[in-house]
């Protein structure tokens, strides 16, 4: 693999189901490349499969068939290792509900080796939680407020790629703002990664560089940001919502 790929998924395959005759596909042969640097938006519809992908590459879930390679790691052994470079939101955080917010990371932190640690304090005004909310019993957060915890908490051992699934989710129209401005301050000024799946599509549109388009467990397409744009507009959609339904239509 490539220095510049950061992930590879070659013809992976995930099923669910014990009986052979209620066995449903979650993946279909998904073979794709990531590269340092860019941030890739995984598009589908419920059911196409982003969540699946991201948990295999997070090591929650194990493929059927196919191989896996992150950061040139590929054996079982590596792959742990070279996950220790991730940062992941997939689905609910975890936290314990009667501590505050800020012990809750703490007590992730603990977890870290200490020079990997990030600073929570600036984390936390990284990501816009105030010390009053810091401060609060995680029970008594809000949706947005526990969004960004599992923002925080994902970005607490400083990584390289980080997988994010659905992560605009019970944010404002002003968090969706900032979110947005985060993610693009990460990649820029970090040099990080990024891999996430959103169903809003418009708002991926801002901060995508390339996009994933998944059909039922089946990678449809995957094209650069400015290809899209180029087609979206040859094509005569409105935009990018409309070629995603179009293309789910030829699909």
């Amino acid at each position: 693999m490539a220095e510049q790929e950061v992930l590879c998924l070659n013809k992976v395959e995930k099923h669910y189901g014990f009986r052979a005759a209620n066995r449903v596909a979650a993946l279909k042969g998904v073979s794709l490349r990531l590269e340092n640097g860019h941030i890739y938006g995984l598009v589908g519809n419920n059911g196409s499969g982003k969540t699946t992908l991201l948990r295999i590459v997070a090591g929650l879930s194990r493929p059927d068939a196919g191989s896996l390679a992150l950061f040139g790691a590929e054996s079982e052994a590596e792959l742990r290792r070279a996950r220790r470079r991730l940062g992941v939101l997939v689905e609910a955080p975890n936290y314990y509900e009667d501590m505050t917010l800020l012990q809750n990371l703490r007590a992730q932190a603990l977890l870290l080796p200490r020079e990997e640690r990030e600073d929570l304090r600036e984390l936390c005004a990284l990501l816009g939680i105030t010390p009053q909310v810091a401060r609060r019993r995680l029970r008594k957060c809000s949706l947005g407020e526990r969004q960004r915890y599992g923002l925080a908490s994902a970005l607490l051992g400083k990584p390289e790629l980080l997988l994010l699934d659905e992560p605009l989710n019970g944010l404002d129209p002003g968090g969706v703002v900032e979110l947005r401005e985060l993610l693009l301050r990460l990649n820029r000024e970090r040099g990080l990664t990024l891999l996430l799946s959103s169903h809003l599509l418009t708002e991926l549109h801002k901060v995508a560089t390339d996009y994933l388009f998944l059909r039922r467990g089946e990678l449809i397409e995957a094209v650069s940001a400015e290809e899209l744009d180029r087609r979206v507009a040859e094509q005569g959609h409105k935009d990018v919502e409309s070629y995603f339904i179009e293309l789910n239509r030829r699909g």
